[in-house]
Formats: C-alpha cells, sequence, structure tokens
C-alpha cells in the first residue's frame, strides 16, 4: 500500500511537470516564438517587415503592404537554425543530495523548416495573398541520463500557420489590409518520473504526454507613405487559443513494469486529458526610410502580449491528476534598426541589429524554457540574375546572455540549479519570382 502510495505521488508530480506544455524555449526569438519568416528579415536582424513592403513575406509581416507591390510574387524561404542551449549545474534532490548524469549537453537541436508565401495583384487598389509559416517551434533533447531528467527530456512544438490576407489601396499612400489566420499547435514532452528507490533498483520510467489542435486567429495592418522617401506600417496579430487535445503515457523498465500494482497504476494515470492553451498577441510598428538613391533605413519595434500565460491547467477525462502549472510571464518588447545599400542593379546588401526581451525571469525559468534577454545581429545580400527574380541569402547570430536558472517543477522533480550558455547561428536562401 505504502508503495502504491508513493508511486502515484511521484506520478502526479510528473503529470505536474509535463503539464508545461506551452512554455517552451526557443533559441531563435523570445519566449518559443519564431522570427524566421523570410530570407530579408533574418538579413536585416528581423528588422523592417512592418514597413518596407516589397516582397510577398509582407502577407504576414504586415498584409497591407500587399498592394503596394508592383507586381504578383511567388516567394520560397528555407531556413536551417542551430541553436545552442548548454547546461551547467545540478538538480538537487534534498540537502547535499543530487541527481547523477551528465550536466554539459547541449539540448537544444538543430532544425530545418520553410515558409511559402504568394501575392495576387487584381489591380491597382486590390490584392490577395497566402502565407505558410511556423511561428512557433522548438526541438529540444536531452539525453536520459542528464542531471535534470526529472524537469524534461524531449521537447518538441511546432505550430503551423496559413494566412489568407487581402489589402485594398485607399489611397495613393494610404494601404490597409486584412485576413484570416489557420493555425495547426502539436508537441511532444517527456521526462523521467521520480519513483524514489524504485529508479535505483528498476531504472527511470519514462513519461510521454503529446497534444495537438487546431485554432483560427487574424492580422490587421496598415502602411502610409508619408512621402515618396518615408512610409509607416503598423500591424496587429491576434492572440490564438487552442484547445488542445491531450494524450499521456508511461513507460516503465521491463523489470518494473511486471509489478502488477505499480504497471496498473501507471495504466491508469494514463490517458486522455485537455489543455487550452493561448498564443499572445502582438502589436508591430516602424519606419522605412529612403536615404538615398542607394541607402535605405529601417526601424521597428514589437509589443507581444506574453503576461497571457500565467497558468496552464491540464484536465484528466478519465480520473486521473488535474494539475495546474503557474507561468507567470511578462510582456516583452522587441526593436532595431537596419539599413540595405544598393551596390548595384542587380545586388543589395543589408544589415541590421536588433534586441529580443525574454518574458522569463529567474524566479519562472524552468529547462523547457532556459529563455533570457538576446542581441540580434544579421547580414544579408539580394542577387537578381534577372529582371523578375531574385535570390536572397540571409545570416543572423542570436547572442544570449547566459540565464541562471533555480527552479522546482515539482516536489517530485528536484530543483535544478546552474546556468545556461545560450546562442544560436541561422542561414536561409529564399526566392522571388515575379511575374
Amino acid at each position: 500500500m505504502m508503495m502504491k502510495t508513493t508511486s502515484r505521488s511521484a506520478t502526479c508530480g510528473a503529470l505536474t511537470a509535463l503539464s508545461l506544455l506551452v512554455p517552451l524555449r526557443s533559441a531563435l526569438a523570445s519566449g518559443f516564438a519564431l522570427r524566421e519568416t523570410d530570407a530579408m528579415s533574418v538579413g536585416s536582424a528581423y528588422i523592417g517587415g512592418v514597413s518596407r513592403a516589397n516582397d510577398a513575406a509582407t502577407v504576414v509581416l504586415n498584409p497591407a503592404g500587399m498592394s503596394f507591390l508592383d507586381h504578383s510574387e511567388i516567394e520560397n524561404n528555407l531556413f536551417y537554425a542551430d541553436p545552442n542551449a548548454r547546461f551547467r549545474g545540478q538538480n538537487f534532490m534534498g540537502p547535499g543530495v543530487t541527481t547523477s548524469g551528465v550536466q554539459g549537453n547541449r539540448g537544444i537541436t538543430d532544425a530545418a523548416t520553410g515558409a511559402a508565401y504568394g501575392v495576387w495583384k487584381i489591380n491597382s487598389r486590390w490584392a490577395v495573398g497566402y502565407g505558410f509559416y511556423t511561428p512557433y517551434g522548438q526541438r529540444a533533447n536531452y539525453p536520459q541520463n542528464w542531471v535534470g531528467r526529472y524537469q524534461s527530456l524531449v521537447t518538441s512544438i511546432t505550430d503551423y500557420e496559413l494566412s489568407v490576407m487581402a489589402s485594398y489601396r485607399v489611397t495613393k499612400r494610404l494601404s490597409i489590409g486584412a485576413g484570416p489566420r489557420l493555425g495547426y499547435l502539436a508537441g511532444r514532452f517527456t521526462q523521467a518520473v521520480n519513483l524514489g528507490p524504485i529508479n535505483t533498483i528498476f531504472g527511470d520510467t519514462t513519461a510521454d504526454l503529446t497534444a495537438n489542435a487546431f485554432a483560427f486567429g487574424y492580422d490587421v495592418g496598415a502602411i502610409y507613405k508619408v512621402d515618396d522617401a518615408t512610409q509607416i506600417g503598423v500591424n496587429y496579430q491576434s492572440r490564438m487559443s487552442y484547445n488542445m487535445s491531450s494524450r499521456t503515457k508511461f513507460s516503465p523498465p521491463p523489470a518494473l513494469a511486471a509489478i502488477s500494482s505499480i504497471n496498473n497504476l501507471l495504466i491508469a494515470e494514463s490517458g486522455h486529458g485537455s489543455l487550452q492553451v493561448t498564443l499572445p498577441d502582438s502589436v508591430s510598428f516602424g519606419i522605412t526610410r529612403v536615404l538615398s538613391p542607394r541607402w535605405t533605413l529601417m526601424l521597428e519595434g514589437q509589443w507581444t502580449h506574453w503576461s497571457l500565460i500565467q497558468s496552464l491547467n491540464n484536465i484528466s477525462d478519465h480520473g486521473g491528476a488535474n494539475t495546474t502549472v503557474p507561468v507567470g510571464w511578462r510582456n516583452t518588447w522587441f526593436g532595431g534598426i537596419s539599413a540595405t545599400y544598393k551596390v548595384s542593379n542587380a545586388i543589395l546588401l543589408r544589415g541590421g541589429v536588433s534586441y529580443d526581451e525574454s518574458p522569463a525571469t529567474l524566479a519562472n525559468r524552468n529547462t523547457r524554457t532556459p529563455d533570457t534577454n538576446r542581441f540580434d545581429l544579421g547580414f544579408g545580400v539580394d542577387y537578381r540574375p534577372f529582371d523578375r527574380v531574385t535570390v536572397t541569402l540571409g545570416y543572423a547570430h542570436i547572442f544570449g546572455t547566459n540565464p541562471h536558472i533555480d527552479n522546482s517543477a515539482s516536489n517530485m522533480s528536484g530543483r535544478i540549479v546552474g546556468v545556461y550558455n545560450d546562442y544560436a547561428n541561422v542561414v536561409v536562401i529564399g526566392t522571388h519570382l515575379r511575374f
């Protein structure tokens, strides 16, 4: 009977930690957002998209820009991200007691993704377009024997979004745009379960949670040309609420599974549930200024409503443990400056620098979100081999600020204390075909 009580307590603790579905860390933007919309943005340190209105990616950056394009356009982008979040520290299970295992692992893994956009110019006033990209995502994979395995092992999340937008040129200088977004959010999260002395005898049991859902949102934006050299843009991207269906499964080692009382308990705790997740809304604003026939300057800022994520509630539909997990994220600001230099009609260079504030602090940072404030530095080049074909290359380096962590995801997970060494590299190639 005592064995069953201890096991149930540990199981509930594992469920509590696994309920951290949304607070996932991406090495590429604050929180778990991805700013990799297109090659021009990467090369500009993610600055200028809300006001530049010169390529099809404006569908998701600011749909008002579509009616300012001179031609219809199809754009495709392929990204490769090389993030790093190497942990140094210990997981304390009690005074003077630490979890055995490795600590110098990399954690966050490489990933490739893509984005596609299309804009059709109906006439001089109207344009419509589509965008398909991944605005949120992460791939983390800690080794089975790392010291924080009772906090997390695998974290995998992807949010695919399809945007269908329309733009109308109200006057020669003012354009507006809006449209719906359809999102599909899917994730998988695993960790080892702390069953006390049972782990020493039999090895670790693994808890595995998967979840997915669809949701709808919208974008609305405007661009105003102050004069022939200056345009100002603002864009609002709505929040998206996902009512996620989840499934939890516990996988004990074979020798432990042979003990029916424990195996039956793990089977009883396994099953389906639900979790409501709201991804934040944001407001972006910026200005693009043509300084000369060769130089163009862009400024941009963004406010993101991360404080929507204060807690998460995982509800079991089979009599298992219901859990509430505090998150406590704060709203954030992002901003920076970028510039382009036209070398010739065929070659254009760009660069930029930006600062991205993290919604997490030391008080709520955990192994699934070792997030930190960061600086972004980007460089890129456009090459136009033919009049209506452009190839864009972009590179960005993300400088983290080596965040400290001091967190306990649950009573049974221990208290992890240490520091992460954060940085990332992103490379991208984009192609633009105007017709």
